[in-house]
């Protein structure tokens, strides 16, 4: 089994695959489904300006908003046609409510045109303004009364949050509907109504909670649109002629047409927040509610099904989390930002857990159709960083891209979208004077890209083929090598085995034996069991160690002394530098050994080989030194030999070089005295290491 896996993992298909893998994950990432581009603009020359991007005429394309305090220090804007082309500036006598500078667009008047709202503050007075910058003849309605604020710490300070920011509105015609909320003054936090034919202002119950508009939907099927809005409770002490709820709780509240409460509030007893979208279920409306406690002592968060009667259907306690924020995806599907773990939970219908995935999550979520496909992206600027992801609806297929400013980490950044021709839209993030312009498209190769991966593939395998068959040409030649090294080694036993040696060493134990000399005897014995044994055991072997083929040869030189009666004597100095067991071709120092003894020490007395290695440069150097006959002499006196084994060792050094990549170089040099007469040989060899 073991074995089968083995050649499983090691087959070329299976190693391709690993190699293809391995190239995708290094590729850039040129087949994400979507792709994005960035260009950055100076869009105003005062800082603390809001840009907006709106199609008022209908074309397609939208015009251009920037709006600003102006030198009085009231609230005005400034209005640019689709061309780029400078509109004028309008002003108004009163200032921007908190410096929020919010403006929301809507055809109110049902002329196919967008008019402009904005709501701005005189004293303790808020004012809403309707204008149509880009008709002639187009509505202008300033100053219309709202509401009065009232005062904490000598000031009156309340935000406005329009309807037209939330995804999934809308609005009846002839109505524009917006909220005013104010902190620790603890008044107005209301609903708001403009109806355009009756020029009247409806203004909803106190809300208590601070908050900001969710969504206008029928969910009553009676043909008229109900309110859902988000809020939190603040704790704020409120006076009792506003309402006798307290800011303590948080309170679950829908409004209807004629903002009046469609049912009684739902209280949960706890500061904290709430979340509420509509969604259908069985051609019935239903209400998705998320209750962020702040209080985990009080009461612990919890997921809602509410009917439209304010009954509770069903409901899941969910575990604590410091910030959250709740959302709808789509009819089925709702997801619970937890931004501290960094992960997003989703939850349909019946509120059970579908799915949990880490993300990198900020403090505000974005939510656009950029691809008009009517499933939003959504768009999300990690914390600390000024780095933006945006993913499709379904939170999958990531793409990030980074701000020109740095700035981008500040909650202060405006994030909207800008219509160009051919219903394409851009994103726009500005921070300040700068704009960064966001296109973000689908990726045409993404569709080609298992095409290019199967291209990848078949190549990457082309090439694993390629490299196994040059392997295996390689491993073929390396096996004639060695198969001849073997046999030219062969050749070289059969010389050592020669029946002249065998003979000889057996009249030599003969002659011991006849002679009562027992010990030298079993000493011979002994040397020649043991070499005859070293022989044949590593016959198969091409290469030994410097220390193996050392011992070889001594044992063999020592036979030769007693075969000889001490005719020679011999030394072997290995330098302490020199690694004993370095791999050298087998029989390096034998065969010259054998052949200074045979054709040289045995034809003359007092004879004397000298063996020794050094090692310096890479280069492992032995020398085979002997004071016999020469060179000449010696081949003059061989008629007993073959004198093949230095022919073979040759042989056995060009293979050996080609197949380890170790130059062998050799050369056998005549020793002279001074007069020229002949007093031996020296065998010189250089192994190389490189």
């Amino acid at each position: 089994m073991k074995q089968r896996f083995v050649s499983f993992i090691l087959h070329p298909y299976v190693i391709a695959f690993y190699i293809t893998l391995a190239i995708l994950l290094c590729l850039p990432d040129s087949f994400s489904k979507y792709e994005v581009s960035v260009e950055t603009q100076v869009h105003s020359k005062l800082e603390d300006s809001k840009l907006y991007h709106h199609d008022f005429d209908g074309d397609g394309i939208s015009e251009r908003i920037e709006a600003q305090t102006n030198t009085l220090g009231n609230a005005s804007f400034l209005y640019y046609h689709s061309n780029g082309d400078y509109g004028d500036q309008i002003n108004f006598s009163s200032k921007w409510p908190h410096k929020n500078m919010d403006l929301w667009f809507s055809d109110i008047d049902n002329n196919g045109k967008k008019e402009l709202f904005l709501v701005t503050q005189r004293m303790d007075s808020a004012f809403l303004h309707i204008i149509d910058p880009f008709s002639k003849n187009g509505i202008v309605l300033r100053d219309i009364f709202v509401d009065s604020i009232s005062e904490f710490n000598d000031t009156y300070n309340f935000d406005v949050t329009p309807s037209q920011q939330r995804h999934g509105t809308n609005l009846n015609n002839n109505e524009v509907i917006f909220n005013i909320h104010t902190g620790f003054a603890g008044n107005p936090r209301h609903i708001y109504k403009y109806d355009f034919n009756k020029k009247q202002v409806l203004k909803s119950p106190h809300l208590v909670n601070s908050g900001c508009f969710e969504q206008a939907i029928d969910i009553d099927n009676d043909g008229r649109n109900e309110i859902l809005f988000r809020n939190h409770a603040s704790a704020n002490n409120i006076d009792s002629i506003y309402t006798h709820r307290l800011d303590k709780s948080t309170w679950l509240q829908v409004l209807d047409d004629d903002l009046r409460f469609l049912f009684e509030p739902i209280e949960f007893n706890a500061i904290g927040g709430i979340y509420i979208y509509a969604y259908k279920k069985n051609g019935e409306t239903k209400l998705m509610s998320y209750f962020r406690s702040n209080q985990k002592k009080k009461l612990k968060p919890k997921l809602m099904s509410i009917n439209i009667n304010g009954h509770i259907e069903k409901e899941m306690e969910l575990p604590f989390m410091e910030k959250g924020e709740f959302r709808k995806v789509d009819n089925n599907r709702f997801a619970l930002f937890r931004k501290t773990e960094n992960s997003v939970i989703f939850f349909d219908s019946e509120l059970h857990e579908i799915r949990n995935f880490k993300i990198p999550l900020s403090n505000v979520v974005y939510q656009f159709d950029i691809l008009n496909d009517e499933a939003p992206e959504w768009v999300i600027l990690p914390q600390a960083t000024s780095k933006f992801f945006i993913y499709d609806s379904n939170f999958e297929n990531p793409i990030s891209f980074s701000t020109s400013s740095n700035a981008a980490q500040d909650e202060s950044i405006n994030v909207g979208l800008k219509l160009l021709s051919n219903n394409r839209k851009q994103i726009f993030i500005q921070k300040g004077i700068y704009v960064d312009y966001v296109t973000f498209t689908k990726n045409p190769l993404y569709y080609f890209q298992y095409g290019i991966y199967l291209v990848i593939y078949v190549g990457v395998l082309g090439l694993v083929l390629l490299v196994l068959k040059g392997q295996r040409i390689r491993d073929n030649k390396r096996r004639a090598i060695e198969k001849q090294i073997s046999e030219l080694q062969i050749k070289t036993i059969k010389n050592q085995v020669d029946p002249h040696f065998v003979f000889n060493a057996i009249n030599t134990i003969s002659e011991m034996t006849l002679m009562d000399n027992k010990l030298e005897a079993d000493k011979f014995i002994g040397q020649f069991s043991h070499f005859m044994r070293d022989t044949l055991q590593h016959s198969d072997k091409i290469t030994t160690t410097l220390k193996a083929e050392l011992e070889y040869t001594e044992n063999f030189i020592k036979l030769q002394q007693i075969r000889f009666n001490n005719k020679f004597q011999y030394s072997i100095d290995v330098d302490n530098n020199v690694n004993l067991d370095a791999k050298i071709p087998k029989h390096v120092l034998f065969t010259y050994v054998e052949n200074a003894i045979k054709h040289g020490l045995a034809l003359k007395d007092n004879g004397l080989l000298s063996i020794s290695a050094l090692y310096g440069s890479g280069i492992l150097q032995l020398y085979i030194e002997d004071n016999g006959i020469g060179i000449r002499t010696s081949q003059i006196s061989k008629k007993h030999s073959t004198g093949n084994g230095l022919r073979i060792m040759e042989d056995i050094f060009k293979l050996y070089s080609k197949l380890n990549k170790k130059q062998i170089t050799h050369r056998l040099i005549e020793l002279k005295d001074d007069k020229g007469n002949k007093q031996g040989v020296k065998v010189e060899i250089k192994i190389s290491n490189k």
